[in-house]
């Protein structure tokens, strides 16, 4: 054989070798990043809370279906990310912060991961929770523990009903036309409510279905609506359908013991307790321009203090150390109308008073349902103008 036909031998032999080493690392190459794009399987609750719920079958499939670029259109650094398409109701952090819970406007229940491994926060592996479809559904009332929840509807008249999920049952149980008014026990085991029948409104204790009730005491009025301090000690409790110049917030305790108004001259109204139980932010309206305020009541020293920022309770939410309050302000519009605002979100030092704003200068917010990410370097809100979930980047 000359030296020619080995030169070409060889060279067939390199090129045989090459082509299979080239097959074999793309196989590799092509399992491996497989095996790292699927997804773990994180706990499935049926709520924001540790305990286990289940998925309905056909809906694991990893798919991130919520629209995770920027609102302006373009990676532009702002602060300001849309996590969905679809409108939502009431979105909840995972107990552990993994991620998000929350409803549609049909009334199902779905669930969804975070995924932070790019410049922006995603949703993925977004799943269907084995929950019954139940329609008109404005709220739902969370628990600190356990897998029932309440749910929240308005009817047409403005009253508010209420069906308790029985996640051991499985099915969603009507509470009774006499509710006025409630809310979870930090147990989740039990529910405070008031019972209006034939003009008598009690405040009582029962199971969260009503039933195994026990009466705490008569009430003054029959429209006051209730909230439970996080440590479950104190309810306060305020007026909702009165329409005089003084609307007092008063302080009553489980076991009817103490009664003490807390904030007495001026118009007040709805609460929002601090995770530590010993301040409270409450709206105080002004009756010409009809505007709400921001006001904080110190639970120790007794001190009432206007905060200076024009919205509502239901567009607020406390830092976990109590000293922080992040707000969604309208710059137009009211807080608390029938028609929707638009925003700017800050960030309140209750202890220095200091502000930090955030704004959109493209797309118009409307926050509400605000939480905190579990380190609070993120705001998820609801934004009423589309009905999106979307998130505010605090650490831009």
């Amino acid at each position: 054989m000359n030296k020619k036909a080995i030169a070409i031998l060889g060279a067939i032999f390199i090129l045989i070798v090459g082509t299979l080493g080239f097959l074999v690392y793309t196989k590799y190459a092509g399992n491996k990043s497989a095996t790292n794009n699927t997804q773990a399987t994180s706990n499935n609750t049926i709520q924001p809370n540790g305990n286990a719920g289940t998925d309905s079958t056909g809906d694991n499939s990893g798919n991130n279906n919520g629209n995770n670029s920027d609102i302006n259109g373009s990676n532009t650094g702002s602060p300001f990310v849309k996590l969905t398409d679809e409108q939502v109701v009431s979105p909840a952090l995972f107990y552990d912060g993994t991620g998000v819970t929350y409803f549609d406007k049909q009334g199902q229940l779905y669930q969804a991961n975070f995924d932070e491994s790019g410049s922006q926060l995603q949703l993925t592996r977004k799943r269907t929770l084995n929950v019954p479809l139940k329609s008109g559904i404005d709220k739902i009332l969370w628990p600190s523990q356990g897998d029932d929840f309440i749910a929240e509807s308005v009817g047409s008249s403005e009253n508010k009903t209420w069906s308790l999920y029985d996640a051991n049952a499985g099915v969603y149980k009507d509470l009774p036309s006499q509710v006025e008014s409630l809310d979870w026990m930090p147990e989740g085991d039990k529910i405070l409510f008031i019972w209006l029948d034939n003009g008598k409104a009690t405040l009582n204790i029962g199971n969260p279905d009503t039933t195994g009730w026990k009466e705490i005491s008569e009430m003054w009025e029959q429209d006051d609506e209730i909230k439970i301090s996080p440590d479950g000690q104190s309810i306060l409790y305020y007026r909702t359908g009165n329409t005089g110049v003084n609307n007092s917030i008063v302080m009553t305790t489980p076991d009817g013991k103490l009664w003490q108004d807390m904030v007495k001259a001026g118009y007040n109204f709805g609460v929002l307790w601090s995770p530590d139980s010993k301040k409270f932010l409450f709206n105080k309206r002004d009756r010409v321009t009809l505007q709400d305020q921001l006001w904080s009541y110190d639970i120790m020293t007794g001190e009432t203090r206007n905060l200076g920022l024009f919205t509502t309770v239901d567009k607020a939410v406390w830092s976990k150390d109590g000293n922080t309050i992040y707000a969604a302000v309208p710059m137009s519009g009211t807080a608390g109308a029938d028609s929707f605002s638009t925003d700017e979100f800050i960030k309140f030092d209750t202890t220095t008073s200091e502000k930090k704003e955030y704004f959109s200068d493209s797309t118009s917010m409307d926050g509400d349902n605000l939480f905190l990410s579990a380190n609070e370097d993120k705001l998820f809100f609801r934004n009423a103008q589309d009905g999106g979930l979307y998130y505010l980047d605090l650490s831009k």
